[in-house]
């Protein structure tokens, strides 16, 4: 397949907004709209347009309006951006300036990557386009205006036809468009036995093994990129047109590329690898393209998003629910689960196997979701333990040790039921072990029996047997999810195993693993010891509500400790409790 002329690069292909470059462009989205069906089905009728949007005008016009879109059907893009500095703040429409913005907007008020979108537009034939900092109302003590709309964002960017990224952009003075040589990105055309096609480099090895089409840009060094906003709308987005800081990126279901392979890469994305891509196909409704024999796990992908989102910024640590809860909504559709401060009832016991990062400083607990909720802490929050590390991405099988699982997650907001707050708890039956915090050891917990705890500062009175378990050799770690000061916290503990993940590939099955640590636990002995790792949630009891707790971190124990522990879980006595 040849592409049109005007696709070609030429000598005044200096940037990435030339003819030829929005040219590029047209002909991705025609190729998208005509012949990929697993994008183009939303295409036959013109969505409801979100409440408000910008009217760009055709080619060629100079001003843009504010209108109302209620009500109304019609193809609109959106734009990802970086807000950047206080100092650099976007345009923004407030109650003050709404009237203005409504009367039109001569493109040279526009800051430069709005007014290079608003070009993008124009060329492309769409006829709005949605800025989240002119589409909703800024600056209201209330908020009101962004209450209503914080729901809706998942389906603005799923309902949109494009999404226009500036990637390169660390705020909105800088522009989409980037200066660069067009030819040295472009592959050679020729003839070939009378037929035009293009010679191409053969793909990197990074990009044949990790599926990449080119765009390695997408990392930590890009401002846009570490928005904890943006991942929602990467994720929903049907279309996007990213603008790099040197070439354009194209992605949608089926075509995953850019400039350097403008027909399409020549190998196809590996779904299982790229976290990014499957995320993409399951929210989108088109996981069934996934292979079956790579056997995905989708929670597993759940988890690694997680991570990933936690590790951006957020200006407000309070939308830490909100600004992921249009892909929480999309997933819980395609999983068929019910979602709990950002956990799956499903998935419960591997759900609360997170941890918070050691690289960041740690706060105190936000009340806006219950303390076993990766939402309730602020910062980076990792699942690295329970996922399995090889190129499958999925989730190690695991054996519990705790049951009857059970949430009550009362309704706290009609109109945002997966973002904002919860105020869910979680009951169970399990069997809880004393600890308390102890600094002088490697793990900095200590297990006690019948409260026998401090009896100064130099001398500790334990139970031979449980101070062994967990301190004499056991390869016992501990999470703290917030560290408050330098003085350890010596209010009593309570261990809670929760389950054990196995890694022991008997005969290369992952089912008879859990065959396998059944009938060690009937023995006493461990066949796979050292393959097998036990988790545990440490909790405090909240005053006042008996058989009530709350999360205070999480451990690991891997070492042969682990067969006693949950022996000890499994056939001690089980209680009911409730964690909040």
């Amino acid at each position: 397949m040849a592409l049109p002329r005007t696709c070609l690069p030429s000598d005044d292909d200096t940037h990435t907004g030339s003819s030829a470059s929005l040219s590029r462009i047209k002909t991705w989205l025609d190729i998208c709209s005509s012949s990929h069906p697993a994008c183009s089905r939303a295409d036959s009728q013109p969505p409801p347009l979100p409440t408000r949007v910008i009217a760009v005008g055709s080619k060629g016009a100079s001003k843009c309006q504010l209108v109302s879109g209620n009500k109304k059907n019609g193809y609109y893009a959106t734009l990802s951006h970086c807000w950047g500095d206080p100092q650099k703040r976007p345009l923004l429409t407030t109650d003050r300036t709404l009237s203005c913005r409504q009367r039109g907007i001569e493109d040279e008020a526009l800051p430069k990557t709005f007014r290079h979108a608003v070009e993008v537009c124009r060329a492309l034939g769409i006829e709005y386009i949605w800025i989240d900092s002119l589409c909703i109302i800024q600056e209201q003590e209330t908020q009101e205006d962004w209450a209503k709309e914080a729901p809706r964002m998942g389906l603005v960017y799923g309902n949109s036809s494009l999404n226009i990224s500036a990637l390169a952009a660390a705020d909105s003075t800088r522009g989409c468009f980037k200066e660069r040589l067009g030819q040295t990105v472009w592959p050679c055309p020729i003839l070939l036995f009378g037929k035009a096609c293009y010679l191409s480099r053969y793909p990197t090895q990074k990009e044949e093994i990790d599926g990449d089409p080119g765009d390695l840009e997408y990392d930590i060094l890009h401002r846009l990129t570490r928005r904890a906003w943006v991942l929602q709308e990467q994720a929903l987005s049907r279309r996007s047109i990213i603008f790099s800081k040197n070439r354009l990126i194209w992605r949608c279901p089926t075509l995953s590329t850019n400039e350097k392979y403008p027909l399409g890469i020549p190998h196809a994305p590996k779904t299982s690898i790229d976290n990014h891509r499957l995320l993409y196909c399951i929210v989108n409704g088109i996981a069934s393209s996934i292979p079956d024999e790579l056997k995905i796990d989708f929670y597993a992908c759940w988890y690694r998003t997680v991570a990933e989102y936690t590790s951006r910024n957020l200006t407000y640590e309070e939308d830490r629910l909100s600004a992921v809860a249009g892909i929480a909504k999309r997933f819980g559709m395609a999983v068929n689960d019910n979602y709990h401060a950002g956990l799956w009832r499903h998935d419960m016991i591997l759900g609360l196997l997170w941890r918070a990062s050691v690289d960041v400083t740690r706060k105190a607990r936000s009340a806006r979701a219950p303390s076993w909720s990766w939402a309730s802490i602020n910062g980076h929050v990792v699942y690295d333990h329970p996922l399995s590390t090889g190129a499958d991405a999925r989730r190690m099988t695991f054996s519990p040790l705790v049951y009857d699982l059970d949430v009550l997650d009362p309704e706290t907001c009609e109109d945002h039921p997966y973002g904002v707050n919860s105020r869910a708890s979680l009951s169970l039956s399990g069997v809880l072990l004393a600890v308390m915090k102890d600094l002088r050891v490697e793990s900095g917990l200590i297990l006690v029996e019948n409260d026998n705890r401090v009896a100064d500062d130099s001398k500790r009175i334990f139970s031979n047997n449980f101070e062994r378990i967990f301190s004499d050799g056991s390869g016992l770690t501990f999470f703290s999810d917030v560290w408050k000061s330098d003085r350890p916290d010596r209010a009593p503990l309570f261990c809670l195993p929760v389950c054990v993940t196995h890694g022991c590939f008997v005969q290369g099955s992952y089912s008879s693993d859990k065959a396998s640590w059944a009938g060690s636990l009937k023995r006493g002995i461990d066949k796979c010891e050292g393959s097998n790792t036990l988790y545990c949630l440490v909790l405090k009891a909240v005053e006042g509500k008996q058989d009530t707790y709350s999360r205070v971190g999480l451990c690991k124990v891997g070492s042969h400790k682990i067969m006693e522990i949950s022996r000890m879980a499994l056939f001690g006595e089980r209680r009911s409790m409730t964690l909040v």
